[in-house]
């Protein structure tokens, strides 16, 4: 059980800390980023999350299949990759 208040909101620009720390920055390629979103579908079905070791906190994404870029955060790293199935507007 997670005894931690979380210490992030979410804000149209993204999340963003309370306590003004800043979350490090973790490059994935697109490959794993897919993996998470596969994972996401399965983990949703069956009521399953990903909880990380560091911080404490579940790993939350909030992403569209369109965006360009993909990211999921908790409250120590941001994890981003790129869609590889993205495509310009026309």
């Amino acid at each position: 059980m997670n005894d931690k208040a979380p210490n992030m909101i979410w804000t149209p620009s993204g999340p963003q800390s309370l306590d003004g720390s800043r979350r490090s920055r973790v490059e994935l390629k697109p490959a794993l980023i897919e993996w998470l979103v596969q994972f996401s579908d399965f983990a949703e079905y069956y009521k399953l999350g990903l909880h990380c070791s560091e911080c404490g906190s579940d790993l939350i994404g909030k992403n569209s299949e369109s965006d360009k870029v993909f990211s999921a955060v908790c409250n120590c790293r941001e994890f981003v990759g790129g869609n590889r199935d993205y495509r310009p507007p026309s």
